[in-house]
């Protein structure tokens, strides 16, 4: 870890062990009786070690591999030693834990006077252990029709609300798949639901549906107990397939992007990067949540979002749209607020996708005393790893380039979260669920994340800002053709060398732009002029 606990910056010395992805080695290095190991990154940096002594090469190599993936944990997380010394020394206390608050949202929403109601069915966890403690459903919703409902879809992940449009009512729910299965079941409290938050909104008479998968993947989920709501059972529905591939494909494609950014030729390197099909992914997720935020915007129409499980691409979609819809989550702390709703409490495994350092081994901190029962943590295997989140913060990055005026954070932000989700020094993303965070004692017991960036606001905030009320403009829909995507060069690219030396010019270059940028919107800030100044000079 750096030495400075007020500024992160990474380097090639300075590898935390849980972002290592793997270790290679290899006996003769470039024809010397030496020996290489390769250390590879899950933030794309590859370290070489080349040692002139293959023996203690090898012994080395074991040392590592022992340290980095060790077969017992004897030993507490590294978030826990390091929360348990901010703690002793008052750092990064204040403003991160309590950056989220559900019911504080919600009532941001004006839901209650809208037709819904706050529902604490699951406050135990034992409706559906994977999704938040405090739910939002339409006010005639009751508790009993939810339980009734719960089994028809996976993991009892049952719809409810995300996000409410201030005027028209519109909503964007959430949910998994129904469990259909080849007997075409049905479960008349699940059409209940769908069609009570179809009714809410009174604007229009029908309720879209768009399910992430293609409709050959979502019909093959028919085998498997699962599949798509059946039209003759629910009321004035429409179902609409985006064709978002699933998390394998999303894997692969990231090995091979991975691949072309460690390329040190430039003979293929276009070629490498349309064949993994990176940017195509990200093209479909805009798209889908560009859909969502035209239907609730542009025809006042609801809007339910579901994948298989309803935490991978569901979550992407829907808190993409709620970044075009809502102002507020283009804000620093409400981005915060957003991957705090959206991603942690609604259940996205960010332990497993990641392969994070609590994914497997014996509890490392006793379970809350009371009736939470302890919660295993079984190792996952290498097939539930996928760039879910990663493609998310891309995504975000691509909207900054497009409405740079629309967000007041800077991609260094994009880039911190996306360092300190693989570091794990922080609580924020170590577990799969908000529920196994509680049991974890990790608001207690850890640092949040947000606590660091809060402190260190200064370096995150973009200059060019201009709030959508200045602005005049609440919703942006962006480009999502291919054309108008690019690959994130100060992310992926930003251990080449070259790039290296280029770094510090830059960065003087942005600073000396940011102070001017400054010293002008404060000039004719009492002129009304800022609203014009959504570009940096």
């Amino acid at each position: 870890m750096p030495n400075s606990t007020n500024h992160c910056t990474w380097s090639f010395k300075c590898v935390p062990l849980c972002t290592v992805q793997s270790l290679e080695k290899k006996l003769s290095y470039r024809g010397l009786k030496s020996m290489g190991i390769i250390i590879i990154c899950k933030d794309v940096r590859a370290v070489k070690l080349i040692l002139s002594d293959s023996s203690k090469g090898l012994d080395a190599y074991r040392q590592l591999n022992d340290l980095i993936f060790p077969a017992f944990r004897s030993r507490e997380l590294f978030a826990y030693a390091f929360g348990r010394q901010c703690l002793e020394q008052n750092r990064f206390v204040a403003e991160g834990w309590d950056v989220y608050d559900a019911t504080a949202e919600y009532h941001r929403q004006n839901i209650v006077n809208n037709g819904w109601r706050i529902s604490a069915v699951n406050e135990d966890y034992s409706f559906c252990d994977t999704y938040p403690s405090l739910l939002a459903v339409p006010v005639d919703v009751s508790d009993d029709l939810l339980i009734q409902s719960a089994p028809h879809r996976a993991n009892f992940r049952v719809p409810v609300l995300s996000w409410l449009h201030p005027e028209s009512r519109a909503s964007l729910t959430r949910a998994s798949q129904p469990m259909v299965g080849l007997q075409n079941r049905r479960n008349s409290a699940d059409e209940q639901l769908v069609e009570l938050i179809r009714t809410a909104n009174a604007n229009t008479s029908d309720l879209l549906i768009l399910d992430a998968r293609s409709q050959r993947f979502a019909l093959a989920n028919v085998a498997k107990g699962g599949g798509v709501e059946n039209v003759s059972y629910y009321r004035d529905i429409t179902c609409k397939f985006m064709g978002i591939q699933n998390i394998h494909a999303m894997r692969a494609s990231q090995t091979k992007f991975m691949e072309a950014c460690y390329s040190q030729s430039d003979k293929n390197w276009f070629k490498m990067i349309h064949e993994c099909q990176w940017l195509l992914h990200l093209r479909l997720l805009l798209l889908a949540a560009k859909e969502v935020a035209e239907q609730i915007e542009n025809h006042k129409r609801s809007v339910l979002v579901h994948c298989s499980d309803g935490w991978d691409r569901t979550a992407q979609i829907a808190s993409l749209a709620m970044i075009m819809l809502d102002p507020f989550y283009r804000t620093i702390r409400g981005f915060q607020v957003l991957i705090e709703k959206e991603w942690i409490s609604f259940g996205h495994k960010f332990c497993q996708r990641t392969g994070g350092p609590a994914d497997g081994g014996s509890p490392f901190t006793s379970p809350l005393a009371g009736d939470l029962s302890p919660l295993p943590l079984t190792r996952s295997n290498s097939e539930e790893r996928s760039p879910i989140f990663l493609q998310f913060i891309d995504c975000v990055w691509q909207i900054t380039q497009q409405f740079s005026g629309a967000f007041e954070f800077n991609e260094s932000l994009l880039i911190t979260i996306m360092d300190e989700l693989y570091a794990a020094r922080f609580g924020t993303f170590l577990f799969d669920c908000e529920r196994q965070s509680r049991v974890y004692k990790a608001r207690r017991q850890t640092v949040s994340l947000w606590a660091y960036i809060n402190a260190n606001r200064h370096l995150y905030e973009n200059p060019t800002y201009v709030p959508a009320e200045s602005s005049g403009h609440r919703v942006i829909l962006p480009n999502h053709s291919v054309s108008s995507l690019r690959v994130w060069i100060r992310y992926f690219l930003r251990w080449d060398p070259s790039l290296q030396c280029q770094e510090p010019v830059n960065n003087a270059s942005l600073v000396q732009k940011m102070e001017n940028f400054r010293s002008l919107r404060s000039k004719h800030s009492q002129n009304g002029i800022v609203r014009h100044l959504s570009t940096a000079p």
